[in-house]
């Protein structure tokens, strides 16, 4: 992968990537009819040092602009990031060779690794990791969330990073997971050059000698062009391509064919319910922990989620290092929703329906669950817990919302309650959610606020775990919102992948200097 490339096959790249239609792009590709049909897989005796990865949708290999998920497949391949996350959301050093946080935790000086190549031959620099944050800070890119804290990165000398946020960030160096790219390399057309196990030959990907003082088990990615997801399923089915992800495959129903191996791993995506604290139901906290004691979620997870999702009543991935809960039993306790209730003065009327009396006059529990039409699975869970409150006289009414209308609504704070999904921030920053100031629930405390602060300057691991458990504890006790589970994602790999694939919060397609089919 660190062959230079030709100025020849470069302006071809160029000249496919930013002139030519789409068809005319796939030339380069395998043909959807060449090689094995469908249901054909090749012997074991014919097994050659290479895999084939399905492409469709394609715009352009570049890691920040491309909608389609098999691109992002494939750039994982080609880009690599400063930092990765291993399956226990803990930091390995990809690029980045070792870090030192500031003691107020308002930034990090990153060094980086010493004689790493791009794919053209050029050193790789701190030049080029801070092109690559000021780009993302422009906008427009899905690792905008990660790079929001920054307030400014320079490069000290080719080898040295310094990083400043705009307040104290806990575990910065688990931010540092987006590709990085050439400096420069995106003012104008884009071309795919990175510092990863492969590099792009025109139409296929072919591994990089010079890569970190290594080479890939593989040889060569063949790339296949495939009109539609059908059309991909199928050809993985029939082990004509060797991975595929569960953006691509409805992994509710999806059963692996032949040896196909399934990789689960927890994703930092949190199903959750979000409280209007301004209402003046929900300004009572006894009303919050009333409404989560009334969620099962084990069985919501195995019912609703099909066991594709793991159960959690904080909002802290399951599988991460920071884990302090040993709690096992997650069912739903009606009773002791009733009992919070009526300790904290809620009363029942002659129709059931719970009151409470207030300076203002009397406030009836009755309220709107707001909901994305779009989401089966939280419609559902919407429509089962106002199911729930309604049998106890916690009185609630379903209102679907197409994505738009719903997000509207919580930002002017119009709504009692929504079912809500969301990506944590991958080192464990609950400021989004808990901060006093932007979070969606009105939420504001002194405490919390002192103690997501704490969580940004302490890095001894003891004591980042003693900090998160009151921290994570707070957030419980106030509950201006509440966790429901985390949902899994998958990679499936075909029988011919024997080692080392291992997805996690970082991506699907990692570490793949490590893959091989041997």
């Amino acid at each position: 992968m660190r062959k230079l490339i030709s100025v020849i096959t470069a302006c071809m790249l160029a000249f496919c990537l930013c002139s030519c239609s789409f068809a005319d792009y796939l030339h380069g590709f395998v043909s959807e009819d060449d090689g094995a049909q469908d249901g054909e897989a090749g012997a074991e005796s014919d097994i050659t040092n290479d895999i084939t990865v399905g492409l469709t949708d394609f715009d352009e290999y570049n890691p920040f602009t491309t909608k389609s998920p098999t691109v992002r497949d494939i750039c994982g391949f080609i880009f690599e990031p400063l930092f990765g996350l291993d399956g226990d959301l803990k930091t390995t050093g990809v690029l980045a060779q070792s870090y030192v946080y500031s003691a107020d935790g308002t930034g990090v000086t990153i060094n980086l690794k010493q004689n790493v190549k791009w794919h053209d031959g050029t050193a790789f620099t701190a030049a080029d990791v801070v092109y690559t944050i000021n780009r993302i800070k422009t906008g427009g890119t899905p690792y905008d969330d990660l790079a929001a804290p920054i307030a400014s990165a320079r490069a000290v000398d080719d080898t040295t990073l310094e990083v400043k946020f705009n307040r104290a960030v806990p575990n910065s160096a688990a931010l540092f997971i987006f590709p990085i790219v050439k400096n420069g390399s995106m003012n104008g057309s884009f071309s795919p050059v990175g510092t990863g196990p492969f590099y792009y030959d025109g139409a296929n990907l072919t591994a990089f000698s010079d890569h970190h003082d290594t080479r890939a088990k593989l040889d060569r990615i063949n790339i296949r062009a495939i009109p539609d997801n059908d059309k991909y399923v199928s050809l993985f089915n029939a082990s004509v391509t060797d991975i595929a992800t569960s953006e691509m495959l409805d992994m509710s129903n999806y059963m692996p064919r032949g040896n196909a191996k399934v990789r689960d791993f927890i994703s930092n995506d949190m199903v959750f319910i979000g409280y209007n604290m301004t209402s003046p139901v929900f300004a009572d906290n006894a009303a919050r922990k009333a409404v989560s004691m009334l969620i099962d979620r084990d069985d919501v997870v195995t019912r609703i989620y099909y066991s594709r999702a793991v159960a959690s009543e904080y909002a802290l991935n399951p599988a991460s290092w920071l884990g302090f809960d040993d709690r096992k039993k997650l069912r739903a306790d009606e009773n002791g929703a009733v009992s919070l209730l009526e300790n904290a003065g809620w009363k029942t009327d002659g129709n059931g329906t719970y009151y409470k009396a207030a300076p203002a006059g009397l406030t009836y529990f009755s309220v709107r669950i707001l909901v994305n039409s779009e989401s089966e699975e939280r419609v559902k869970l919407a429509a089962e817990l106002a199911n729930k409150m309604n049998t106890i006289g916690m009185r609630a009414n379903v209102i679907k919302c197409t994505a738009s209308e719903l997000n509207y609504r919580i930002n002017i704070k119009d709504y009692d309650l929504f079912v809500g999904e969301t990506e944590l921030l991958p080192n464990n920053d609950l400021t989004p959610l808990a901060a006093s100031s932007g979070n969606y629930f009105g939420y504001a405390d002194p405490d919390t606020d002192t103690l997501l602060a704490q969580m940004g300057t302490v890095s001894l691991d003891a004591d980042m775990k003693a900090v998160a458990k009151e921290l994570y504890g707070r957030v419980y006790e106030d509950m201006p919102f509440s966790p429901v589970c985390f949902i899994k994602n998958s990679i499936v790999t075909s029988a011919k992948i024997k080692t080392d694939v291992s997805p996690s919060v970082e991506g699907y397609v990692r570490m793949t200097e490590n893959w091989g089919v041997k």
